[in-house]
């Protein structure tokens, strides 16, 4: 048996980088993989981003607020998935809250009135088509795109014969493919909001992904006053209380919709979550706690 090698390949996609780890015995089969799933990457850009005017989100949100509109057949079945978790976390992580996302983002003052433009997708089965319930809708996958393409990126590999992989969607989503040579699992570590040069912990993942949430990168800056740029679908409003969840589960789709749900709805809500789903882990900082500093709390099933 030839010894086993392991490359390192970063691409910008996503408005991120994306970075992979291949482990296997031939490296042009693995650089050749490792090309395969960039091109799935900017493939799934291309169909997921709000941002590009002829992307098939784009046209779905032009369209399905007055008529039925067919979709692609696996992003159907991820609309749907987005669906069944939106209905499980009571609505916390919710993909029809784009319009939220725009005031929010665009604003230079604290909107007085944030009316109420989320909703439900309609789904066709038969001609997987979908439709809006409420003509303000706007779908934004931002906060489950990069789990998805970590999936498909996974699957492509396996596909490719590639059997240990670290797969990492910028600072949203990691998904650890078997483990690297010599090894039981792969030791991902969560960065500390606070600073970014530390590490607050470490986790084990095999065949799962790690996927994160914060305000620490991204926020929204009014009269002075930093606001999360996650807004809780329910409210209309920036969530507050926490500086990082991160969420320990076995599809990277599920873990990057639960990162964004733990966050907003907090540590009680995501306690009740965990033991009704024993796969499921989750460390969280919470803001300053009684003067004592950022407060780091783990719950459910997170290996070290």
């Amino acid at each position: 048996m030839q010894d086993l090698t392991m490359i390192r390949v970063i691409r910008r996609a996503m408005g991120c980088e994306f970075e992979l780890l291949l482990c296997g015995e031939d490296r042009r089969h693995l650089l050749a993989a490792a090309e395969e799933a960039f091109e799935e990457v900017h493939r799934l850009e291309e169909q997921l981003s709000v941002f590009r005017p002829d992307s098939e989100i784009s046209y779905i949100n032009a369209l399905a607020v007055k008529e039925w509109v067919r979709v692609e057949p696996r992003l159907y079945g991820l609309l749907q998935t987005a669906a069944c978790l939106s209905a499980e976390t009571e609505g916390a992580f919710d993909i029809t809250a784009g319009r939220l996302i725009d005031l929010w983002s665009s604003s230079e003052s604290i909107p007085a009135d944030i009316p109420k433009t989320t909703g439900e997708i309609v789904f066709d089965p038969d001609e997987n088509a979908v439709r809006f319930s409420n003509p303000d809708m706007k779908l934004n996958l931002g906060a489950i795109g990069k789990g998805y393409a970590a999936q498909q990126i996974a699957e492509l590999l396996v596909d490719r014969g590639v059997e240990n992989a670290l797969i990492s969607a910028g600072a949203s989503t990691v998904y650890a493919l078997g483990s690297p040579p010599d090894e039981d699992a792969w030791a991902v570590g969560i960065r500390s909001p606070v600073n970014q040069c530390e590490r607050i912990t470490s986790v084990l993942l095999r065949n799962q992904a790690l996927s994160t949430s914060g305000s620490h990168e991204r926020f929204v800056e009014i009269d002075g006053r930093r606001y999360s740029h996650l807004i809780d679908p329910r409210t209309g409003r920036p969530a507050e209380g926490l500086l990082l969840a991160s969420v320990i589960a076995s599809d990277p789709v599920e873990g990057e919709a639960l990162s964004t749900a733990f966050f907003i709805f907090g540590l009680e809500k995501a306690q009740e979550y965990c033991e009704a789903h024993p796969d499921v882990g989750a460390v969280f900082v919470r803001e300053d706690w009684q003067g004592l500093g950022p407060e780091v709390i783990k719950i459910g099933g997170v290996s070290q």
